[in-house]
């Protein structure tokens, strides 16, 4: 049996796994329609944000963990159970293809490495596929980290069993698992099948009924009473019945102080009226206590147009051209994607600059 010391080779695989892992859950709920994940953060490259230090521990020791979960809202789906599913299994098909791609880009460097006699080809199996992990485990640790190959084998073995592993186990049809997940949206979609078919043949009465988005209870009660009045108060906003709109969004904000569309559109109203002063009050309530930086950079970027900014200002301000008259929709949580491309391609980067550094130093 290996020595569990070189269980920490799988920390770079682990790291990997975590990230792509999550990444999977978080892109997939955000463009099937939940925007939480743009809001929480989620949707990142920081691999600090997907792991889950116990799950890692438990991982490295006995061979079975968890990244951080994250949490999605199935009330913002078009398809409840469906979308429900393509969330939960993203992440495990996420590890699983870059399992295979790192196998395949892995042995066939290896393999093309061998060929051109740069290495032994018996070492491609032994890197690829750890077959000398019993050998390395009759020597001392301190003595086989010295040996390169250990190090090629945690950046290339350890990294696609660690991600199919990690698929694997995320598979499990039990809880806190995404196969549990998963389980539940087949059953629901069955229920929800089997519901319309007897409804159609009009035996609606004798049935259940089934809860739905519209008739389940909400997560967060508080935000979705916020919501009614946000989106009646925009209804009002289209019509120019501005008091009528600020009163509903002074309801939306008195029920979620952090709603910083309501205090957006709030000003704008106020703008349509001609009342600068309290226009820039409710501007100024958006750049302050507003939970989502969209709502903040509008709140800017309107006391900008009525040259109404100091305080801790940032340096550059898009001028808005609305004249308060149409209400602000732009509210839907957009990723910073510059960012978490380049986090992307700098993690990337990193992997290839290691790996690469790794093979020139077996070769020599």
């Amino acid at each position: 049996m290996i020595n569990w010391h070189f269980n920490l080779l799988i920390i770079p695989g682990l790291i990997i796994g975590f990230t792509i892992h999550e990444l999977g859950h978080a892109l997939a709920a955000y463009y099937l329609g939940d925007y939480s994940q743009a809001k929480d953060g989620k949707i990142s490259a920081n691999p600090f944000k997907h792991i889950s230090w116990l799950g890692a521990t438990l991982f490295i020791f006995l061979g079975i963990g968890w990244p951080k979960p994250i949490s999605f809202n199935a009330k913002n789906f078009k398809n409840r159970y469906l979308d429900s599913f393509l969330v939960a299994t993203a992440g495990p098909f996420a590890n699983f293809a870059t399992s295979i791609i790192i196998f395949i880009v892995s042995y066939l460097i290896l393999w093309l490495l061998s060929m051109a006699n740069q290495i032994d080809r018996n070492q491609v199996e032994e890197i690829v596929f750890f077959s000398r992990a019993s050998q390395l485990a009759a020597l001392p640790f301190s003595e086989a980290i010295k040996d390169i190959s250990i190090w090629v084998i945690a950046f290339s073995n350890r990294v696609w069993v660690a991600n199919f592993i990690l698929a694997f186990i995320s598979l499990i049809p039990l809880p806190p698992f995404d196969g549990f997940t998963a389980f539940l949206s087949v059953v629901g979609m069955f229920r929800e099948k089997r519901i319309n078919e007897l409804t159609n043949d009009d035996l609606s009465p004798a049935v259940s009924p089934l809860i739905t988005p519209e008739t389940s209870p909400p997560k967060n009660k508080k935000r979705s009473m916020a919501d009614i009045h946000f989106n009646l108060g925009t209804d009002y906003h289209q019509q120019k019945q501005f008091d009528d709109a600020i009163a509903r969004y002074r309801q939306a904000v008195s029920i979620d102080a952090t709603y910083g569309p309501a205090y957006v559109n709030m000003g704008l109203a106020y703008k349509a009226k001609e009342q600068r002063n309290e226009a820039i009050q409710a501007f100024r309530a958006a750049t302050r206590y507003a939970s989502d930086e969209k709502s903040k950079n509008q709140g800017w970027a309107e006391l900008h147009d009525l040259s109404a900014l100091s305080g801790h200002n940032p340096d550059i301000v898009p001028t808005s051209q609305n004249s308060g008259s149409t209400p602000w929709t732009d509210v839907k949580p957009s990723p910073d994607w510059l960012t978490f491309g380049v986090g992307i391609i700098v993690l990337l980067l990193m992997f290839i600059c290691i790996f690469g550094l790794l093979l020139i130093t077996l070769i020599d």
